[in-house]
């Protein structure tokens, strides 16, 4: 019998994600740097063994008698990494952001996991609020046959002119990406499809459907209202996913 996981507000047994995110963006205490995280990301070293440095690249241009081009690299971020790599953290100065690779298994544990992490990041850097809340559910369907009618298995989808004949239709690669307003959450949603990974010769067709949901201006104190508000944008881009997808789908991951 499979286990059933969730994606939304529906359970199915061969859950398309395979990437889960959540992002708790903060407005830093006066001090709190980098170098001072470092105590942090050794606090999780049983659990995470691993950690990266992440840097940001910053290009300057100078003209004159001989132009220059300067690029500076500062490092932005720790990436903790548990030993199985399925989970991943990563932690600035603004904030953390919880990963959780596939299998999925489910809101509640993503949830939990996330919340100890953050317990232990508020009491390290003792942030003064949360400013901006993200979600995002990264999912790749397998579709069968080396060529697909996307509207046959998605809601939402791109699509050539059907004045064109079917022939000329075809797509070898796309990118499709939609910003929606959210005004009830003060937030917006982004809808992402395009062409996943498969391996070479397979005659299945790959397609992803990302989805990221965020809030920023918060201003939260609490860590009961900052729950409340993931989970309503948990459930928001649970109702997006059913509304992206067909019936031929979810009996494809049922």
């Amino acid at each position: 019998m499979p286990v059933s996981i969730e994606s939304g507000d529906m359970s199915y047994g061969k859950s398309p994600i395979v990437e889960t995110l959540i992002d708790i963006k903060t407005e830093a205490r006066s001090g709190l740097s980098l170098e001072l995280l470092q105590g942090f990301a050794t606090s999780l070293r049983d659990s995470h063994p691993r950690t990266e440095t992440r840097f940001l690249g910053q290009g300057q241009f100078t003209f004159g008698a001989e132009d220059k081009a300067t690029v500076e690299r500062k490092p932005f971020a720790l990436v903790l990494f548990r030993a199985d790599e399925k989970q991943i953290l990563q932690v600035r100065t603004d904030g953390l952001t919880s990963s959780r690779l596939a299998p999925y298994t489910g809101w509640k544990a993503l949830r939990e996991e996330t919340s100890t992490f953050w317990r232990a990041y508020r009491d390290f850097a003792k942030p003064k609020s949360v400013t901006r809340l993200a979600v995002r559910y990264i999912n790749q369907f397998i579709f069968p046959g080396p060529s697909v009618e996307l509207e046959d298995y998605l809601n939402t989808f791109p699509e050539l002119s059907r004045k064109l004949p079917a022939a000329r239709r075809d797509m070898i690669s796309f990118t499709m990406r939609l910003t929606i307003p959210q005004p009830d959450l003060n937030g917006f949603l982004v809808i992402t499809e395009g062409p996943g990974n498969l391996a070479p010769g397979a005659q299945e067709v790959p397609i992803v459907l990302d989805l990221e949901l965020w809030v920023e201006g918060l201003g939260i104190m609490g860590d009961d209202e900052l729950w409340s508000k993931l989970e309503e944008l948990h459930e928001r881009q649970g109702v997006y996913f059913e509304a992206s997808i067909t019936d031929k789908t979810r009996g494809l991951i049922s």
